[in-house]
């Protein structure tokens, strides 16, 4: 199988376009970064010039904690207009809001128990506009520092949206990136560090701001699109299996939003990914060349594994059903052995398994390298071991609720999306962003995977019947009446998918990500197969174009484009759906 010209050029135009419609207001590359830090109580007033017609007061908090009670008037006769309750770590760099509506000159803000790191102030009028500040004056001892609270106006855009602040989970991983840039203990500790240091690293080409902590994702989301190409010209030997594959991916709804986000899943899809495109590498080699075959690709598979182990742990799932295969595969060869249980057992372990161990130690060196800057940071590296058990406790034993958490079994359905973010803006219009997949691609694929399920089991049955003793050339993924195809695609999904019937802590339509892909080489699989038939191909087209209709129909919906609320709400095909 050898990348032509021609998929060069699917591959360019397919990243162009995902890349493009990714990046687009994919986030603000100027916004405020100095502070204003106060501890306990505190108080201090603007003054807007003249009386002005005050609608909605916000106030960008980095980072802390503390309650702030809001006054309009004059010395010595504040009304309370109301209250902002600022948590940590909910309110990490995140747009906090009063309304008051009132005509007012002066507005008052009274920090209670504050310990607190505010980057700007900005008030509205009643119609959404920004209002000038004259000044800002303390209330008691004087504090200079006070002026950083309006030093930066001009990069307070409005109306205020996903575009200036943080959302979702990105206040757990944009902290984290910033604690590494600083060599601080890193608040989330959840999870390993890996994903973090890639979102670092936006932020440190890019600068401080939703761009740079959101762009790497969109990189490694569109670097997916490639990788799935290629698994799928190795998987069907054809181009629009290759093309089918990683058009599907390109249009889901998760792969695009995920990319858009600064959380850490795209980077475990990403390595995932490859670490499959590699161990198949290895199979099909295996079956042309048999065991003596190179190890590398087999090898870059476990390197890919240990990537993605470092940024979540969940990848583990779905290599064990790689290894699964690739033993299945051993023991059907020493079936056929004559000689004694010992010799057999022996042959078990011969070449490549005795270099598994070794391929898993450099998997597990690897993992904890990625711990080297938090034990710049102070921990030691028993620290380091026995954070591995407290991350264990803490999955397993979490017991938390939420909202837009679901059980595993309704993922393929969609029955629960999560919703991320949800701005009301003038003019009955929306900014919103949820999480869940592309429909047509999602539910097809799903009946894809029992397909190649039901294909694969089958052809497993004819080989063991006719007790094949000779290995042939892989064509097209089928291996002398063994589908390689259909059984790798079918074991991977389902040993990633599976385990979560047994995890008891919550669970969200995320943990699916995983899996998109898939999903999406599933239904590739069936397309290629019987692409000769005329109305095959009429099917695939239709399905193809289901998919773009759809993805532009549901773009305001997962980008946080502007929309009407009538738009958005027309697409809340069932209840269970919120945005």
């Amino acid at each position: 199988m050898d990348i032509n010209k021609r998929d060069m050029l699917t591959i360019a135009v397919l990243c162009t376009v995902f890349f493009s419609i990714a990046v687009s207001n994919l986030g603000s590359t100027q916004i405020p970064v100095s502070t204003w830090q106060t501890h306990g109580n505190k108080a201090f007033y603007v003054d807007l010039g003249t009386t002005q017609n005050v609608g909605t007061i916000y106030l960008l908090v980095k980072n802390g904690s503390t309650i702030v009670q809001v006054y309009t008037g004059s010395h010595g006769n504040w009304n309370f207009q109301g209250s902002l309750n600022i948590t940590y770590p909910y309110a990490y760099y995140k747009w906090n809001k009063t309304t008051i509506n009132s005509n007012t000159r002066y507005v008052r803000f009274d920090f209670e128990q504050a310990s607190v790191e505010i980057a700007e102030l900005a008030v509205l009028s009643q119609d959404n506009q920004k209002l000038p500040i004259v000044a800002v004056n303390s209330e008691g001892a004087s504090d200079a520092n006070l002026q950083r609270l309006v030093d930066e106006q001009g990069k307070v855009q409005v109306p205020l949206t996903y575009m200036s602040e943080t959302f979702f989970d990105e206040v757990y991983y944009v902290r984290t990136a910033e604690n590494y840039l600083h060599l601080q203990h890193p608040y989330e500790w959840t999870h390993p560090p890996l994903g973090k240091f890639i979102i670092a690293s936006g932020i440190v080409i890019f600068g401080f701001s939703p761009f740079g902590w959101r762009i790497m994702g969109a990189v490694f989301a569109m670097l997916m699109i490639p990788l799935i190409y290629v698994l799928g010209k190795k998987l069907f030997g054809t181009w629009i299996g290759a093309f089918a594959s990683a058009l599907l991916l390109t249009f889901d709804f998760m792969h695009f939003t995920m990319a858009r986000m600064a959380t850490v899943d795209t980077y475990v899809v990403f390595f995932s990914l490859t670490s499959q495109l590699f161990f198949f590498i290895y199979l099909a080699n295996l079956f042309k060349e048999g065991w003596k075959t190179s190890v590398l690709p087999l090898f870059l598979s476990f390197l890919f594994f240990a990537l993605g182990f470092s940024t979540k742990w969940l990848v583990l799932y779905g290599f064990i059903g790689m290894l699964v295969i690739l033993f299945a595969l051993r023991l059907k060869d020493v079936r056929r052995l004559a000689g004694s249980l010992s010799k057999k057992l022996n042959a078990i372990l011969d070449h490549p398994f005795y270099l598994l161990p070794s391929f898993l130690l450099i998997a597990v060196c690897i993992y904890f390298l990625t711990y080297i800057p938090d034990m710049l940071a102070g921990r030691s590296f028993l620290d380091v071991l026995g954070l591995q058990g407290s991350m264990y406790i803490y999955h397993s034993t979490l017991v938390a609720t939420h909202p837009f958490s679901s059980a595993w079994w309704s993922w393929p359905l969609m029955l629960k999306p999560v919703w991320l973010y949800g701005s009301s803006l003038p003019l009955n219009m929306k900014s919103t962003i949820t999480l869940l997949g592309n429909p047509a691609i999602w539910w097809v694929g799903f009946a894809s995977i029992i397909g190649a399920t039901a294909t694969a089991a089958a052809a497993l049955r004819s080989r063991f019947r006719k007790n094949a003793t000779k290995q042939t050339a892989v064509v097209e993924g089928a291996v002398g009446g063994f589908d390689l195809a259909a059984v790798f695609i079918a074991v991977v999904f389902f040993f990633q998918w599976l385990p979560y019937i047994i995890i008891s802590r919550i669970t969200f339509i995320y943990h699916f990500y995983v899996s998109v892909p898939l999903l999406c080489l599933a239904s590739a699989y069936f397309i290629s197969k019987y692409w000769s038939n005329r109305w095959v191909k009429v099917a695939a087209v239709a399905f193809f174009a289901v998919v773009v209709l759809l993805f532009a129909l549901f773009y305001p919906v997962i980008s946080g484009t502007p929309a009407s609320t009538g738009q958005i709400d027309s697409l809340k095909w069932f209840y269970s759906w919120v945005f």
